[in-house]
């Protein structure tokens, strides 16, 4: 256990914009609440919402979260993908694959700990991200409470917590869908430099290439469901409807081929090439 959490510290410090970009949008979005709050009119602002019932000032703070959180996930996508893409490139590139083949860590602990930390552990700082501002809001509300409900309505401790449990599971939601095409990038790295590119536009060349030949065969529409899904999740209000609508076949295969992809890379890092009898006898 202690050799995961060292090795998790490895990524972070390797991969600094991890937890400096989520600081930077954090810091941001303090001066922009601060600047929100206390920079305009505070009388003008309150006049122009008394018009409003308790329900449209409901809407306005969920409005308001909602756009902390939407800004949260899409930091979250953009740092795992990244970090996708030059995890396994970086250590080949750099020559320490040898390094770590070395230690008593095992391939299989090793992409694990790179596959976690891209999709709970960016996650997690992300959500932290939210927590914070969402807190600081409350916080705000405390000792500036005609300031606040002026401009997005009363804050309880409530709604704070109540808005963060969303975000973890939608969060979770999103990583749970990005595992197939973190498998294929995983895979794809040990072969290119750019998996991540050769990933997409492979997907996108295999739907047009299968609607062409294939037409009625449906392939088509998997491989859509196949990277569409996590760009649905983001831009959906109920994430778990989104899976529900999901052919069951197809998101079974879709599975299926993630540990596929994540077998094939084990052993292409071992062997230099696929191998499945080296693979299940060591």
């Amino acid at each position: 256990m202690h050799s995961v959490f060292y090795m998790i510290e490895k990524e972070l410090l390797q991969h600094k914009i991890v937890t400096r970009l989520p600081l930077f949008i954090l810091g941001f979005s303090l001066l922009v609440i601060i600047l929100s709050i206390y920079g305009l009119n505070a009388g003008n602002v309150e006049f122009s919402m008394n018009t409003l019932t308790y329900s449209d000032m409901f809407n306005v703070q969920q409005s308001f979260s909602t756009v902390i959180s939407f800004v949260a996930t899409l930091i979250s996508i953009l740092l795992s993908t990244t970090y996708l893409s030059k995890a396994i490139c970086k250590d080949r590139q750099e020559g320490s694959l040898a390094f770590w083949r070395s230690m008593p860590i095992s391939d299989l602990t090793t992409h694990m700990v790179k596959l976690g930390f891209a999709l709970i552990i960016i996650p997690i700082i992300c959500s932290i991200l939210v927590l914070t501002t969402e807190f600081f809001l409350w916080f705000i509300s405390l000792i500036s409470p005609e300031q606040v409900q002026s401009i997005i309505g009363d804050i309880s401790l409530f709604s704070v917590v109540n808005n963060y449990i969303s975000f973890i599971y939608n969060i979770s939601l999103l990583s749970f869908a990005l595992i197939p095409l973190a498998c294929l990038i995983f895979l794809i790295s040990q072969l290119s430099d750019s998996p991540l590119l050769i990933a997409i536009i492979g997907i996108y060349a295999l739907k047009i290439i299968s609607s062409l030949i294939l037409p009625d065969s449906g392939l088509d529409q998997f491989f859509y469901q196949f990277i569409q899904l996590p760009s649905s999740l983001v831009f959906s209000t109920e994430p778990i409807q989104v899976f529900s609508e999901l052919a069951k076949f197809s998101t079974v295969i879709m599975y299926i081929l993630a540990i596929i992809f994540f077998v094939l890379n084990l052993s292409i890092q071992k062997y230099g090439e696929f191998n499945m009898r080296n693979f299940l006898v060591k």
